[in-house]
């Protein structure tokens, strides 16, 4: 979550680094939403708050700097998945044939107590679950979703940051939550 040392240099710099500090969970949720997945969100992050190094001039705003940044993140992150998926290889070995599958493997795994309805303590089945419904969302939905839920973000915050309508920003949150509704409870049938 460092601030990199060229960019808090100068007139600007505190303000930027501050605000950047502030928002890097926001940040990184759009990156994780945009990629598909938490692993590299930092990275692209971090890859934003580089290129604003060399623009730092161009904001006159806290307002101008977060809208830039966001787009910045997103844009990064685009790159990011692009690039990965031209690299994407695939397994030979057909014990690994499930992971291509995207399927997790749920050989003697529940994921929630019949009884209480809790969790239970080997959950990894379900979070496999939930990530590959994560997956079946947009980009954009995706990156919504997870502002509003993990991040408790109001749908105007949202929209803000996304640079979309309040009204869509509010859709795709419905819609995804019913999505990931109707899939987790499809699968929880099948075990």
């Amino acid at each position: 979550m460092k601030f990199p040392a060229n960019l808090s240099a100068g007139q600007k710099g505190p303000m930027l680094a501050a605000l950047y500090q502030s928002t890097f969970p926001q940040l990184t949720a759009v990156a994780a939403g945009v990629l598909g997945r938490q692993e590299g969100a930092e990275d692209v992050v971090q890859l934003a708050a580089s290129i604003a190094l060399s623009k730092k001039t161009q904001f006159e705003s806290e307002a101008s700097f977060l809208a830039w940044m966001y787009s910045a993140v997103r844009n990064c992150a685009l790159n990011e998945r692009r690039k990965r998926t031209r690299r994407r290889t695939f397994a030979t070995d057909p014990s690994n044939l499930q992971l291509i599958d995207n399927e997790p493997n749920t050989a003697d795994t529940k994921s929630v107590d019949p009884s209480s309805g809790e969790l239970a303590t080997d959950q990894t089945a379900f979070e496999d679950y939930l990530l590959a419904a994560l997956q079946d969302l947009s980009e954009e939905a995706r990156c919504c979703l997870l502002l509003r839920t993990v991040h408790e973000l109001s749908y105007a915050e949202i929209a803000e940051i996304l640079l979309i309508p309040q009204g869509t920003a509010m859709s795709h949150v419905h819609r995804s939550r019913q999505l990931l509704r109707k899939q987790l409870s499809s699968k929880k049938e099948t075990t």
